[in-house]
């Protein structure tokens, strides 16, 4: 994980467009504009009333051949190689500095995670990224317990076209149950530091600097809570 969160503090300019085609079929076009980038994961199968599989969650179009995406579940990663066929399995253990594992076929993704794409290279200019599947309601984000000897980090996204306030992230964490030490690493953003949990509010640390509350989260924008207790559904 410290790979990811190497590469996480980096600014990412995200732009996003979601446009309902139907009730029931949801596009989202992302114009991403670096290397790596988090998805958020707002749709559910086409195919079936079930979780979504990466292949069919990221449309490969515009996005370069060797491109990679991560899923991040249960402490471990799995990865996805873009080919002339499509995405497939990858085929090496470590690619883009992050060791991954090869996905189990019909691996899923559940709504309200996060899913790691990395373009073969840095952009030179913006790449508009689709993501698509049948809308899905009542959104939540599952964050899995860890403890103070053995944290456990889940790649969370917001799903939705808006951001959500200070206030309102803190309402959606706090139910939570957050433990001291449980921590928020925010991905898409200018802001190097992280959030903590003390034991009774959050904190922000910035440097040596320490100040109270949360911040602002993003549309679409990603997220690691590192649980060292917290744990439950986030509901979006």
């Amino acid at each position: 994980m410290k790979k990811v969160l190497s590469i996480a503090v980096a600014s990412l300019a995200v732009a996003a467009v979601a446009a309902d085609f139907s009730p029931n079929i949801g596009v989202t076009t992302l114009s991403l504009s670096a290397k790596n980038n988090v998805i958020p994961v707002q749709y559910t199968s086409l195919a079936s009333d079930g979780a979504v599989t990466a292949d069919a969650l990221v449309c490969t179009n515009n996005i370069p051949l060797n491109s990679h995406l991560y899923i991040y579940a249960g402490n471990t990663y799995t990865a996805w190689t873009l080919t002339e066929n499509g995405w497939e399995a990858l085929d090496t253990s470590t690619s883009d500095g992050i060791t991954a594992g090869v996905p189990a076929e019909g691996q899923t993704l559940p709504t309200g995670s996060g899913i790691w794409l990395s373009l073969s290279s840095a952009p030179e200019q913006a790449v508009l990224v689709s993501v698509y599947g049948k809308v899905a309601s009542g959104i939540t984000s599952t964050i899995s317990a860890g403890t103070s000897a053995s944290p456990v980090s889940s790649l969370v996204c917001n799903p939705n076209g808006s951001t959500v306030s200070a206030a309102d992230l803190t309402t959606k964490l706090n139910a939570l149950n957050p433990v001291k030490g449980d921590k928020v690493q925010l991905i898409q953003s200018t802001f190097s530091g992280y959030y903590i949990y003390n034991g009774s509010a959050w904190k922000k640390v910035s440097g040596t600097t320490i100040t109270d509350g949360l911040g602002d989260l993003g549309a679409y924008q990603g997220f690691w809570y590192v649980s060292k207790g917290g744990t439950g559904t986030i509901t979006w």
